[in-house]
């Protein structure tokens, strides 16, 4: 999961001062994402739809799961039995496709969802926006450039600043 920093604008004007200033310090301007209405909260935090990350998660524990079973299958064939080495990869890469996809099928229910803003900084995100306030989200890349920003930001004035579900600030 790569690391990401939120916190609080009160004002417009504020947020994209502060939006400007993220940017000032080298962050590419898509890492950046404004929310000021609870139903914006997620889109913004999460580019990629619950849905589309559910099926790339079944997909690739299906994967796995599939490889693991062809690979279960030539075991039980046997040395003697068993097929020339092509027709072996070949039976392991058509499990894990069959698995894969059964996976990516049962992932998009939600079998596999899981929240990605902890419950407690979801409800604190809702109600400062019910406040009136702005939420700013920025994805980065690795913690050396959320510790580069973090570094920034403690020239600025804002004190509600939270990273990876924690409060910092």
């Amino acid at each position: 999961m790569s690391p990401e920093v939120y916190w609080f604008a009160t004002t417009d004007d504020q947020a994209r001062e502060t939006v400007e200033k993220i940017k000032a310090t080298g962050i590419h301007p898509d890492a950046v994402a404004v929310a000021a209405k609870p139903a914006e909260m997620d889109a913004a935090a999460h580019r990629v739809s619950q849905k589309s990350r559910n099926a790339l998660n079944g997909a690739i524990l299906g994967s796995i799961i599939g490889m693991l079973f062809g690979c279960a299958v030539l075991i039980t064939i046997g040395f003697e039995a068993s097929p020339g080495l092509f027709e072996a990869m070949l039976l392991v890469a058509c499990s894990a496709l069959g698995g894969g996809i059964f996976g990516a099928i049962v992932g998009s229910t939600g079998i596999f969802a899981a929240e990605r803003i902890t419950p407690a900084l979801k409800r604190h995100f809702e109600a400062e926006i019910g406040h009136g306030r702005t939420v700013i989200f920025v994805r980065l890349k690795n913690i050396a450039q959320r510790d580069r920003l973090m570094t920034a930001l403690n020239g600025w004035d804002d004190t509600d600043i939270h990273y990876s579900g924690n409060q910092a600030a």
